[in-house]
């Protein structure tokens, strides 16, 4: 075993004594290394910090909802009062076939048959799941005061799909508001108030009486829609109703 008190440098160090000029160059060898760490570390940290922001921050000019399509939104009513053809969902945000329905055929509802004048799309309210689905209800009401329920209602939607009790409370609704750019504090206000409740549940009892008791439930001009979510089909389905609607004509 060494001898604890032997003085043999370790290999590489300089042994105690060594000359001022070796000494002082290693100094200032040490404080550009330390001086390079801190600022790998300051760097790592702004990195850290933006990753983290979520990528749906402030919506910015052409990325909302009525930008992309370029009609009229009237609270939960979008696209040409002029359109020949209606599109009515029901839908629970906490229903996943709602989530499903959204992720399949929104895009495709706006792009090729909103925009164009084709249609209107209106979203219905039918609580299916819980009280939560009207809270969330009433946090996308709330952001519809401020002319944006379709944004919120797509990061709603995606909230939900990666967190199902998102709803359960406030405080993440809250932020979603926060991250569209939304007056938080008249947000803020509407939901902790329970601003749009009572008319959230005559929706969901008028609908109730109308029959539709599943989510999400479908009709093109009072026809109840049967057919597949897929963008080709649903888009024939609705040209048929707008080619009867002109024949009608």
């Amino acid at each position: 075993m060494a001898d604890k008190n032997t003085s043999t440098p370790r290999k590489g160090s300089k042994p105690i004594g060594a000359n001022s000029k070796s000494s002082g160059s290693n100094r200032r060898v040490l404080w550009i290394v330390v001086g390079a760490a801190v600022a790998l570390l300051a760097l790592l940290a702004i990195v850290a910090i933006f990753s983290n922001r979520s990528p749906q921050s402030t919506a910015q000019p052409g990325t909302t909802v009525a930008d992309q399509i370029g009609q009229p939104i009237d609270r939960r009513l979008m696209g040409s009062p002029d359109a020949p053809v209606l599109i009515e969902a029901w839908e629970d945000f906490q229903c996943p076939h709602c989530q499903d329905f959204a992720a399949a055929l929104d895009e495709t509802i706006r792009t090729d048959l909103v925009a164009p004048g084709t249609a209107q799309f209106q979203f219905n309210y039918r609580f299916v799941i819980g009280p939560d689905s009207i809270t969330a209800g009433m946090a996308a009401e709330c952001a519809a005061d401020q002319g944006r329920f379709y944004d919120y209602h797509d990061l709603l939607f995606a909230e939900l799909r990666s967190n199902p009790r998102a709803a359960a409370q406030v405080t993440p609704l809250k932020d979603l508001a926060s991250q569209l750019g939304l007056n938080t504090d008249e947000f803020n206000r509407c939901l902790d108030s329970r601003e749009h409740y009572a008319d959230l549940l005559k929706a969901d009892n008028d609908a109730a009486n109308q029959g539709i008791n599943s989510t999400p439930t479908v009709r093109i001009n009072g026809e109840q829609y049967s057919g597949p979510f897929t963008p080709e089909v649903f888009v024939a389905a609705v040209e048929a109703a707008a080619a009867q609607a002109g024949a009608a004509q």
